[in-house]
C-alpha cells in the first residue's frame, strides 16, 4: 500500500528534519560556506557548485547517517520499516515530492519518493541504496554497533555503527543531496526518484525483486540509476581513483556430495566420505578458471595502470587491456595480476569454499558429507561449464559437484556512454583534478543487477573516500566512516544529479 499523504505527526525525528529544511533554505540565500582549511583526502579544494552548502551538507549528512544507525535492522530480521518511516520524515518536509511507505511483512518495507522537477522534458533518474545491514558481534566491537559513535583516532574523527558504510551511509548522503537539489526544482529537467530497499543482505526476496515485480510503475520510467557498488579509493592521503560500477558478478552456489559406506571408527575405511570430500574440495578451491575479459575489465585495468606504482604489475596492466592482445599475452599478464586477489576477481570466475559438514560423533565414520562453494560468475561465463569443471578437477568418484538454483542470465552492461555515466565522471574531476576514473566490475553482488537485467542501466558508486583499511571493515567488526567523507559524498552525488537533471 502507497502512503501519498503528508505525515502530520511532529516527532522528534520530524522536528530534526524540519529543522535541516529550514537551515537548507536559508543557505540557498546565504551562499556556500568556507571549508577547512586542513588538507585531507574529504578536504574539496575547487568551488562548489553554484547554490550548493558545503557546510550544511556535512551537517545533514552526519544527522541523518546518525539516527540511521540507531534503527535496528540488522537482517534477520530486517525491520527496514523504522527506516522507511523515517525517509517518509524526511522527504514529507520537501516540497514536490510524493513519498510511497511500501510494506511487506514482518515490519519489512521498501520507500520510494519523487522529486518532481517543474517542467520535466527528459526521463527520471533513479538514486537508490539499502536499508538493511548484516548481523554483529557486539563482544567484537569497541563501540555499540547501533549507537552512532564519534570518535578521534590519529587526527582523524570517525563514525562508527553498523552501516555507516554498506549502506546507510550512501543513504544519508543522498538524501542531503536531494534536500538542497529540491531548493532548485524549477531549474530541473527531469525528475529524481529516491529508492531504499530492504534485504538486500539476504533472505526472503522482498526488496528490489519486490519492487521490479509488484512496484515497478513507480520506478519503470526512470532513465538510469545510481546505486552501490562503486568505491571512491584514498591512498597516500589522497583521492587516488573513482571507481564507478558498471556491472557485477552473479552469484551462485555449488554444492559438493559425498556418498560412501558408514562404520565403527576402530576400523579405518578407504573410502572414508570426509577424506574424499576434503580432496575434491581442496583441488577445486586450487583451480582457476580461464581468464575473460568484457568491455568494463579491459578499460578498468587500462585506467588502473595510470596509477600504478609497481612497474611489475603496470606493465602487466597495459598487456592485459592491449587491443589486439593475444591469448598468450593476456594469461601470461594475468598470471602477473592474479598475485593480487581483487584483480584475480576481477578476471575470471571464482570459487571460495565456505561450508563444510559431515560427521556425526567422534566415534563413528559417516555416509555422507557436503560442501558449499559460493561461485561468482563473470556476467559473459557459463555456470553450467564452471560445475563441468568443478566435477571433472574434483576428480573422486564419491564426490559430485551440482549447482543449487537454475542458471541465469547476466544482465547487461551498463555504457560509459550515458548522461549519468559522463555526470559522475565529470562531478569526480570537478572535486579531485588530478583523480582517475575507472569503469569497474563488482565482485559482489548488488540491486543494480535486478535493474540492469530491467533495461535500466545502472552504475555504482560508493560515494565515501576510504582508505582499504575502512573499506575493508564493510560487513566486519567495528564499521565505520571517516565523517568528513559525508561531506564529500554528498557533494559528489549532488554535483552528479545537478549535471544529469540540469537544463
Amino acid at each position: 500500500m502507497s502512503l501519498l499523504c503528508v505525515s502530520r505527526a511532529r516527532t522528534p525525528g520530524a522536528r530534526v528534519v524540519s529543522g535541516i529544511v529550514s537551515a537548507l533554505i536559508a543557505a540557498s540565500l546565504l551562499g556556500s560556506r568556507a571549508v577547512s582549511a586542513q588538507s585531507t583526502p574529504w578536504t574539496v579544494s575547487t568551488a562548489a557548485p553554484k547554490g550548493f552548502d558545503r557546510a550544511l551538507a556535512q551537517r545533514a549528512a552526519l544527522e541523518h547517517l546518525t539516527r540511521l544507525i540507531a534503527l535496528n535492522t540488522q537482517n534477520p530480521p530486517g525491520n527496514e520499516l523504522l527506516t522507511a518511516r523515517y525517509f517518509d520524515s524526511v522527504f514529507a518536509a520537501i516540497p514536490g515530492v510524493e513519498r510511497h511507505v511500501l510494506p511487506v511483512a514482518n515490519g519489512r518495507a521498501n520507500f520510494v519518493a519523487r522529486l518532481r522537477a517543474t517542467k520535466p522534458t527528459k526521463r527520471p533518474v533513479l538514486i537508490m541504496g539499502h536499508m538493511d545491514v548484516v548481523g554483529v558481534d557486539s563482544s567484537k566491537w569497541i563501540t555499540p554497533p547501533f549507537t552512532a559513535t564519534r570518535r578521534n583516532e590519529d587526527g582523524v574523527e570517525y563514525l562508527y555503527g553498523r552501516g555507516a558504510i554498506d549502506d546507510k551511509g550512501m543513504l544519508a548522503t543522498a538524501t542531503a543531496a536531494m534536500q538542497q537539489l529540491a531548493l532548485h526544482r524549477d531549474e530541473l529537467d527531469r525528475d529524481v526518484i529516491f529508492m531504499a530497499t530492504a534485504a538486500e543482505e539476504g533472505g526472503p526476496e522482498v526488496g528490489i525483486d519486490e519492487m521490479v515485480s509488484t512496484h515497478y510503475a513507480l520506478i519503470r520510467d526512470a532513465e538510469f540509476a545510481l546505486n552501490e557498488g562503486g568505491r571512491v579509493r584514498v591512498a597516500d592521503g589522497m583521492v587516488k581513483s573513482v571507481n564507478i560500477q558498471t556491472t557485477e558478478k552473479v552469484s551462485y552456489n555449488v554444492l559438493a556430495k559425498a556418498t560412501g559406506t558408514s562404520g565403527h571408527a576402530s576400523v579405518p575405511l578407504s573410502d572414508n566420505v570426509l577424506a574424499a570430500l576434503a580432496r575434491a574440495v581442496s583441488r577445486v578451491h586450487s583451480w582457476k578458471a580461464p581468464v575473460i575479459l568484457n568491455e568494463t575489465t579491459r578499460l578498468y585495468f587500462a585506467r588502473l595502470a595510470r596509477i600504478e606504482k609497481d612497474p611489475v604489475m603496470k606493465a602487466a596492466m597495459l598487456r592485459v587491456s592491449a587491443v589486439g592482445a593475444s591469448s598468450a599475452q593476456i594469461n601470461a599478464a594475468a598470471l602477473v595480476l592474479s598475485r593480487e586477489p581483487l584483480h584475480n576477481a576481477v578476471l575470471r570466475t571464482g570459487q571460495s569454499l565456505t561450508i563444510m559438514n559431515g560427521g556425526i560423533r567422534n566415534n563413528v565414520i559417516p555416509s555422507e558429507a557436503t560442501a558449499t562453494f559460493n561461485v561468482r560468475v563473470l556476467p559473459n561465463d557459463d555456470v553450467t561449464g564452471i560445475v563441468a569443471q568443478f566435477n571433472r578437477v574434483g576428480a573422486e568418484k564419491q564426490v559430485t559437484f551440482v549447482l543449487d538454483g537454475a542458471p541465469r542470465t547476466s544482465p547487461p552492461v551498463s555504457p560509459v556512454s550515458t548522461a549519468l555515466y559522463q555526470a559522475m565522471e565529470q562531478a569526480a574531476v570537478a572535486m579531485v583534478p588530478g583523480t582517475t576514473v575507472i569503469p569497474f566490475m563488482s565482485t559482489g553482488a548488488t540491486d543494480g543487477a535486478a535493474l540492469r537485467a530491467k533495461g535500466i542501466p545502472t552504475y555504482g558508486i560508493l560515494p565515501m573516500p576510504l582508505p582499504m583499511v575502512d573499506e575493508l571493515r564493510m560487513h566486519g567488526d567495528n564499521e565505520r566512516v571517516p565523517v568528513q567523507a559525508l561531506g564529500w559524498a554528498a557533494e559528489f552525488l549532488y554535483r552528479t544529479l545537478e549535471r544529469v537533471t540540469a537544463r
